[in-house]
């Protein structure tokens, strides 16, 4: 008999995809019933459960072990940003962008709500603090997918994986606390730049740790990755299709994980991007195992952005010069701005009041769209491969529920 390993071709490529896909990868209603002799019944995971990573409730129709319907509850992280945005001055509102949507990728909140008010107030932002906004914002995404795969790893039993990649996200995270003092919310970015210059030897203690982190992961893969027992429980579970994952709305590495070759850094870059050489790896069957491979090759590729920019690191300014202290956009003026988050495509949508305050924001979050389609990615497959998917999807609930 074949193993798994044997079947699967190599997922993770870092151009179009390679090996065959499943003509239908996500399950039609009606696909699966509740066999004569057993009586589903309903069970609820969350919304307080280690699994569902936060606030989440999984209503699941089981078949015995196997899942037969899943309605998704959320709605219990509200956080009212969009609303308390309008009672916040465009300076101020840095603040709760930064903790009350992903927490985990806070750089990247702050960035993205940065973009939108500098297009809207017609600020430019220095040189210097593009390549610093980008250094953190990538760093960031590695202590994220670091969390991601650790946390999937102890949904598994893999808690020796977990205190590996917690262990390499502290040297990601003591950056950012020698940066700016937080390890976690970091307000970082201001209008027009960034509030922080690096410290003295800031620089070199940065390519040190990247250079660590990136040594560690071969001794990772070994443990986990190549492992046959996560082999058996995420190869060929819960595959979506490139069709289906485009028509579903799936973001980030979940649609890359179906070899779907989007990234917004590549395919529409902001700031300085265009700058950077690096890859954006894609899978080929979509399923858990090549959504994980995708975030754990993407640590890689981040890495790899980090090093040029250290290396390229200009001198000057880290802030525009002359930035009102209470800015004021025109009344009904417009403007949206997006970047690729460690969880796919987040947005910030700004409309002016022709004050110190905006009269409208509209937050657009990647996990949001990503949860949406569990159920679709959940039907057919057991109880336990339902804790693995969700895993692989990286919920953030202050994401989904704002």
């Amino acid at each position: 008999m074949k193993t798994p390993d044997e079947d699967h071709v190599s997922p993770v490529v870092t151009g179009a995809p390679v090996g065959p896909t499943p003509e239908r990868l996500v399950p039609e209603e009606g696909d699966y019933q509740p066999s004569e002799d057993v009586q589903d019944f309903l069970i609820n995971v969350g919304p307080h459960h280690p699994g569902t990573h936060g606030v989440l409730r999984l209503v699941t129709r089981l078949d015995g072990e196997k899942v037969v319907g899943l309605d998704v509850r959320i709605g219990y992280m509200h956080r009212s940003l969009e609303k308390i945005a309008e009672n916040r001055s465009y300076p101020q509102i840095i603040a709760f962008t930064d903790r009350t949507v992903d927490y985990l990728a806070a750089m990247h909140n702050d960035w993205v709500y940065c973009l939108a008010a500098e297009k809207l107030l017609g600020i430019k932002v220095p040189e210097r603090a593009e390549y610093l906004r980008v250094i953190t914002g990538e760093i960031n995404r590695m202590s994220s997918h670091l969390l991601s795969l650790g946390a999937l790893g102890l949904d598994s039993g893999a808690t020796t994986y977990f205190l590996w990649c917690f262990a390499a996200r502290e040297l990601l995270v003591h950056l950012f606390e020698e940066l700016c003092g937080a390890r976690l919310t970091y307000v970082f970015h201001r209008l027009g730049g960034v509030n922080y210059d690096p410290p003295p030897g800031w620089v070199e203690r940065a390519h040190e740790a990247v250079h660590r982190v990136v040594d560690e992961l071969p001794r990772y893969r070994t443990l986990f990755h190549d492992n046959y027992i996560w082999h058996q429980r995420s190869m060929g579970v819960s595959t979506l299709s490139a069709d289906e994952a485009r028509r579903l709305g799936a973001q980030g590495p979940v649609l890359r994980g179906s070899g779907v070759k989007w990234d917004l850094r590549k395919d529409m870059p902001y700031s300085i991007y265009q700058r950077f050489e690096f890859d954006v790896p894609v899978g080929a069957a979509g399923d858990v195992y090549d959504r994980t491979e995708v975030r754990f090759h993407e640590i890689l590729q981040s890495a790899k952005i980090v090093r040029q920019a250290l290396n390229d690191l200009p001198s000057g300014p880290i802030i525009a010069t002359r930035v009102p202290r209470l800015p004021v956009a025109p009344k009904g003026a417009e403007a949206y701005a997006r970047l690729e988050s460690p969880r796919g495509e987040i947005g910030c949508y700004l409309v002016g009041d022709g004050t110190i305050k905006p009269r409208r924001m509209k937050w657009r979050g990647a996990s949001f769209h990503n949860l949406a389609i569990l159920p679709a990615l959940s039907i057919g497959y057991t109880l336990s491969d339902l804790i693995n998917i969700v895993g692989t999807l990286d919920p953030v609930m202050g994401d989904v529920d704002r």
